[in-house]
């Protein structure tokens, strides 16, 4: 191996939650982000789940704001106490802020 980065798109870590959406919009379940580009993400969940082909994902930052994305998984670890997942985006878009107290 030559130590180059093969990926699309540098990666940044990160310690926020994920969360996978299901067909009506409503957190289906919740994870731990690991890190995090323009490209995709990976995270782990504690206990494993059946991700579709394509699904919708909600990611938090406090220093960037809210994303949504359409995703879909790259592929998956089991470990002893979680499962990783990496996933790729097909979108990815900012969501603005909305004010709701008037």
């Amino acid at each position: 191996m030559d130590g180059k980065e093969k990926r699309r798109a540098p990666r940044a870590k990160h310690d926020s939650i994920i969360e996978i959406l299901n067909v009506e919009g409503r957190v289906a379940c919740e994870g731990r982000l690991i890190d995090f580009s323009q490209v995709g993400a990976s995270f782990y969940v504690g206990v494993p789940i059946v991700m579709p082909d394509k699904f919708r994902v909600r990611l938090r930052f406090l220093d960037k704001g809210v994303f949504e994305a359409e995703a879909r998984v790259a592929w998956t670890r089991r470990q002893k106490n979680a499962t990783r997942y990496g996933i790729v985006f097909d979108t990815l878009k900012q969501i603005p802020f909305v004010d709701e107290i008037q």
